[in-house]
Order: structure tokens, then sequence, then C-alpha cells
């Protein structure tokens, strides 16, 4: 995979996940109000395992942007 591929993919998780963090906690919420009790708390494990998967996005997307910054040939 190229650089630049990688910082694209990077970017859609990190733009993406909270988005599917605010639906699972909405979905969730909405399943506990409704007496789902254990769908419930299924979602809000999912939620935090996306919550991980975010912020080890974001540390990604900053090395790799960081590799990709360095790899440019420099202007002289």
């Amino acid at each position: 995979m190229s650089s630049r591929t990688v910082v694209k993919l990077l970017l859609v998780l990190v733009l993406g996940l909270p988005v599917l963090q605010a639906s699972l906690v909405w979905i969730g919420g909405l399943l506990g109000a409704m007496g789902d009790a254990t769908t419930a708390t299924v979602l809000s494990s999912v939620n935090t395992a996306t919550g991980v998967v975010w912020l080890v996005s974001v540390v990604a997307l900053v090395v790799a942007l960081a590799i990709r910054t360095l790899d440019e040939p420099r202007e002289e």
C-alpha cells in the first residue's frame, strides 16, 4: 500500500468512527429504555472497542502524516 492510500484509510476511520460511536450510544440507550439490557450492554462493549480503534487510528494517522512529510523531497 502506498502512503497516500494509508493516509486516506486512516482519515476515513478517524472521521467515521465517531459517527458510529454516536449511533451505538443512541441505539444502546434506546434498547436499554425498551428493557433489553443485555443488548445494550453488548453495544456498550462494542462502543468501547470502537473508541480504542479510533484512538489507535488517530495516532497512526499522525505517524503516517509525519512519515509522508519526511519522505517528500526537500525544496531548495
